[in-house]
């Protein structure tokens, strides 16, 4: 079993290859840099530590950028992290172990800490734990995209992230896997992440994304950006 890990990225010099790094040092089988037109170091870095580098302007958003790369992949797994995020020598062991041992778990997440020593956002990441285990608990997975796998035969089964949105489409594709098998949280499947976006928006959008858009998100199935488009039905999923 193979492990694909998509990296995507946008003017990211300052983090990118400290994230490469980490996916070789534990071994990772691929490692596929979906970019969105970069302008500065950000490609010829990760040509350094990349099986693949694919970059065009029409990867414009999260959706897209790792959509296409899954389909620059071939794992049998696809894992997604950020380009500020450092997987853990656990981590890669940890994913194989799950997706090995059972064929009904189709996802998986794990813990995330903060990359940086900051205690105004230290609390907002370690709270993504708790966040994780309560949504499992009630049916509604909430997988954030810097730090999950899925089985390939169920990307494709739904046609990977749901491009119609900037936002949230990776707690709305965990949601939607729910449908499909079984959702694992994974104690050893740690990756550090940096908390450079909640300092950069403030505490107003950060409290905005926690107590409206997460809710909203986990009970309604609906971004603050929701389009109202309907989308197809669950297919069955194929194994090989």
């Amino acid at each position: 079993m193979r492990v694909s890990v998509i990296v995507p990225t946008y003017n990211e010099e300052g983090f990118i290859e400290r994230t490469l790094k980490a996916l070789r040092n534990v071994g990772a089988h691929e490692v596929v840099v979906v970019d969105g037109g970069s302008e500065d170091r950000t490609l010829e870095i990760a040509r350094r530590y990349a099986d693949v580098v694919e970059s065009s302007s029409s990867f414009d958003s999260p959706a897209k950028a790792r959509n296409a790369g899954i389909r620059f992949s071939t794992g049998e797994i696809v894992a997604f992290i950020d380009a500020d995020t450092v997987v853990s020598t656990s981590w890669l062991v940890t994913i194989l172990d799950c997706f090995s041992r059972s064929e009904e778990v189709v996802g998986a997440t794990g813990p995330a800490y903060p990359l940086e020593r900051d205690l105004l956002t230290a609390p907002y990441i370690f709270s993504y734990e708790i966040l994780v285990r309560l949504t499992l608990m009630v049916g509604r997975p909430h997988f954030l995209g810097f730090n999950c796998a899925y089985r390939r035969e169920f990307l494709e089964a739904v046609s990977g992230f749901d491009e119609r949105f900037r936002v949230s489409e990776d707690a709305l594709l965990s949601m939607k896997a729910s449908a499909y098998g079984k959702l694992r949280f994974l104690r050893d499947m740690v990756v550090y992440t940096s908390a450079r976006r909640l300092r950069s928006r403030g505490i107003a959008e950060a409290l905005f994304y926690l107590f409206y858009n997460g809710p909203s998100v986990i009970f309604l199935g609906r971004p603050f950006n929701y389009y109202p488009k309907p989308s197809g039905s669950p297919r069955s999923l194929r194994r090989g």
